[in-house]
């Protein structure tokens, strides 16, 4: 190496410690993220009924996450801790919502552990809330099922298996005026065709949690498909992104991440949050 090379590795090194300097000065260092996804429809109802009363727990920040289409930005945070997103803001393109949320989280915080991520519906038990953040050791994925048991995926070849669903179909009957919202961005979908799912189970929508490991895993798969909720995987040969919970679980699934039933998050006589489904 030649005077001139060792003056350009210097110079190439001062960078890097400078860059993580900067990773460090600006990325503020949290435990988690608490983020309640909802949408501008609730803005005055579940949101002021339901917000939680602080905008931390032990190290865990909360955010409430709203799309806007048409938003000039990725992103924008205002009132310090909603997040409005560049986004649609209907209830077939939540797992994008999400995953979008999550990618801009982490491009904001150092997060240590993960994110809880809650429905906008949810009425807290703060005391359960502080016990399982302040578990030490938790797994990637994990919430209540209806099965209430653990799922492991040892064999990708599971997550052929489908089922027929009418869930968005039915969602949609009831709130047909969601097509019309230029919003919700649903001219010109045929909700009708995306019956079929694939026949796996995992964390209810409502409230579950997800690791930094799995964290990036979502939003990696995410982004090879280009957020398309509406594709038809080339594995599954279904749909496994449009409704939310069961894109997360085929994720993480398919990149062997496995599912821990906990039992207490919605589920139990003493949860962690109840599920009240009000303001539909």
């Amino acid at each position: 190496m030649n005077k001139f090379q060792k003056y350009e590795f210097c110079i190439a090194f001062k960078d890097v410690l400078y860059k993580i300097y900067l990773y460090n000065i600006i990325m503020e260092e949290v435990e988690g993220i608490i983020l309640v996804l909802s949408c501008q429809k609730h803005m005055n109802t579940r949101l002021k009924e339901f917000k939680l009363k602080k905008n931390e727990y032990i190290g865990w920040k909360v955010f409430y996450v709203i799309g806007d289409l048409f938003l000039k930005n990725d992103y924008e945070i205002i009132d310090t801790n909603y997040l409005y997103i560049r986004c649609e803001d209907s209830y077939l393109h939540l797992l994008k919502k999400l995953t979008l949320s999550i990618k801009i989280i982490y491009s904001i915080f150092n997060i240590k552990q993960g994110i809880l991520r809650c429905g906008d519906d949810l009425m807290f038990n703060e005391k359960r809330l502080i016990d399982f953040l302040s578990e030490k050791t938790k797994p990637d994925y994990c919430g209540d099922s209806g099965p209430r048991r653990d799922f492991k995926c040892t064999n990708r070849e599971c997550l052929k298996k489908t089922e027929k669903t009418a869930w968005m179909i039915n969602y949609y009957k009831k709130n047909k005026s969601d097509f019309n919202n230029p919003l919700h961005g649903l001219k010109d979908i045929d909700i009708n065709i995306y019956n079929i799912k694939p026949a796996i189970f995992g964390a209810h929508g409502t409230l579950y949690y997800i690791s930094n490991k799995s964290c990036k895993t979502i939003i990696e798969h995410m982004e090879r498909i280009k957020f398309d909720i509406l594709n038809k995987n080339d594995f599954s040969q279904n749909y496994p992104y449009i409704i939310e919970d069961v894109g997360i679980s085929f994720i993480l699934y398919y990149n062997f991440i496995d599912y821990t039933e906990k039992g207490y998050f919605c589920n139990s006589s003493n949860p962690i949050a109840k599920h009240t489904n009000k303001f539909k």
